[in-house]
């Protein structure tokens, strides 16, 4: 029912997309070096970090803890003779209550117009956060006091921002309020650079969308941890850097500034995540962080104030393998050129069983029936969120204030009521004697090929990892059993299996990943037509296996 002899063929466009990658390979651009050694003083700083916390030990957004650190650091910034201080009123929401979170900005201004941005995270939704939004702040105005009382040339903007658990509400502010934001170099992100024990990545430059942030920025802000803080940092696999951009995930205030077009790069001693209230207290806190990040930050500023250029970028979008960056587009190419194949043996299936009339049509709606549960899950999260049961925060969100509770099992196992429902609806059309086993893997192949193409449209690099699913159903067309197509089923998986538990890993989610990804399905941060593909793919799955010979052909 397949000419194989035409799908091998097709994997000719494959071999040239291959070939193209590896000729389209782009060194990791040399880091640049400050021009003096940082000065940062982590006394000055940690005496700040815990006026802060005495001050005010509880600051969720918008309260008044919160306002009252706000004009701390107001205070502070005023005190910079060459400073210019500026506010921000952002609405935002916290607990389901709306407020009013404030933005505080000094800008020291160059000789150039050409400016350098610092953010810091000043809010702390739980726990007085000594390792994390305290030490952010303190780092913060330490480093606008030693970068005020200095000259430079770049102009520099350093903001203390609120709202993180309201996707970032401050952080997105700052940037969408830029008068200029073609004259940014770059962004720094001050990230809980007081923690203790010190755990990476050091360097975060994830987004919350397909963009990456400049490659020698980050290779500069590698380098400066190692020198000023002694940590190196490593930079998570090729696969994991894929698995990131099939799903964009980024956490931190650097993630939506970076989906914004900027280059951007957060500086952390904490790693991605937020810390949890339990391991950011008084306990956690460590000077030597502090001031090892402080320096580490500063030297990462101070690099950007002698260069003549911006940050080289390399390629929009990239993977990193080794000491090479991988151009996005010819991973795209590669995936497209992947499920060419598939998709021309599913035309080939298709337009044979047309031909030879065997009822194509009821075995395109009995495969459309095994996708029934998961479309049908997907329709009853949406329905959820809109009614409220279903928490969609603004991605990014701390995935610690959003667990699953007793709401979110009740409201997974609506959604499980409604996959069951609509398996047991499907499964009343069971197909007829009449329909032959070639034209329901025809259309096994042909919803396995749309999810493919769908995947694809909604991400590229998705479109690759699903790849393997999109010919899994070949198996069963080669006069394999149904145990060789279950298992072809089930390898063709592991490549999207792997890179949801690689993001869950870079998130820490652990036992928390499911209902997070549903979250982040109902914020539409996993997109719908991304989230429509892959349930249309287990359509396509399900009927491969339900349509595999039970027996082999000779038997």
């Amino acid at each position: 029912m397949v000419d194989f002899a035409l799908y091998r063929l097709t994997f000719a466009p494959a071999v040239l997309a291959f070939v193209a990658l590896m000729f389209s390979l782009q060194g990791v651009p040399a880091p640049f070096e400050a021009p003096v050694p940082p000065s940062f003083d982590p006394a000055r700083a940690t005496a700040t970090a815990r006026e802060i916390v005495s001050t005010a030990p509880e600051r969720p957004p918008g309260s008044p803890g919160d306002g009252t650190i706000a004009d701390l650091v107001a205070d502070r910034f005023g005190s910079i003779p060459a400073g210019s201080v500026s506010e921000q009123a952002v609405n935002g929401s916290y607990d389901g209550e709306d407020v009013t979170v404030r933005n505080v900005l000094v800008t020291l201004p160059g000789d150039s117009a050409r400016t350098v941005l610092v953010l810091a995270g000043r809010d702390s939704p739980s726990g007085p956060g000594d390792a994390s939004s305290a030490a952010a702040t303190a780092a913060l105005v330490e480093l606008a006091a030693t970068l005020g009382a200095s000259g430079h040339a770049k102009t520099y903007v350093l903001a203390s921002t609120s709202g993180y658990v309201d996707g970032a509400a401050g952080a997105r502010a700052v940037v969408d309020a830029l008068a200029e934001p073609d004259l940014v170099d770059a962004v720094v992100v001050i990230s809980q650079p007081g923690a203790a024990a010190p755990s990476g990545p050091y360097v975060v430059g994830t987004s919350t969308g397909p963009n990456r942030t400049a490659a020698q920025l980050r290779a500069t802000a590698t380098a400066a941890v190692l020198e000023q803080a002694g940590l190196e940092h490593s930079e998570p696999g090729t696969f994991s850097q894929l698995a990131r951009l099939a799903f964009p995930s980024g956490a931190g205030l650097q993630a939506p500034i970076v989906d914004a077009g900027f280059d951007a790069i957060a500086i952390s001693a904490a790693g991605e995540t937020p810390l949890p209230a339990a391991a950011a207290g008084a306990d956690d806190f460590s000077r030597e962080s502090l001031g090892g990040f402080g320096r580490a930050a500063m030297s990462v500023i101070q690099s950007m104030d002698v260069a003549a250029a911006r940050f080289a970028h390399g390629p929009e979008p990239y993977v990193g393998a080794g000491d090479n960056l991988v151009p996005g587009w010819t991973i795209a190419l590669l995936a497209l050129a992947l499920l060419l194949p598939a998709w021309a043996a599913a035309a080939d299936a298709v337009a044979r069983s047309l031909r030879r009339g065997e009822g194509l049509e009821p075995a395109l709606a009995w495969g459309a029936g095994k996708a029934a549960p998961a479309v049908a899950g997907l329709v009853a999260l949406y329905v959820l969120a809109l009614g409220g049961l279903v928490p969609d925060p603004e991605f990014p969100f701390d995935f610690d204030r959003y667990g699953a509770g007793a709401a979110g099992i009740a409201s997974m196992a609506l959604i499980a009521a409604a996959m069951i429902a609509a398996g047991v609806a499907a499964t009343a059309r069971r197909r007829a004697p009449r329909i032959p086993r070639s034209a329901l893997l025809a259309a096994a192949g042909a919803i396995s090929g749309v999810a493919g193409l769908g995947a694809w449209l909604a991400n590229p690099y998705l479109g690759l990892l699903v790849a393997p699913a999109a010919h899994a159903w070949l198996a069963a067309v080669a006069g394999g059993r149904l145990a060789v197509a279950s298992v072809a089923v089930a390898v063709s998986l592991v490549p999207l299996v792997l890179a949801l538990g690689a993001v869950a890993s870079a998130l820490e989610l652990g036992g928390g990943a499911p209902w997070t990804f549903l979250l982040m399905v109902a914020d539409h941060q996993i997109g719908f037509l991304t989230a429509l593909s892959l349930s249309v793919l287990t359509g396509g799955l399900a009927a491969t296996i339900a349509a595999a010979p039970r027996r082999s052909a000779s038997g």
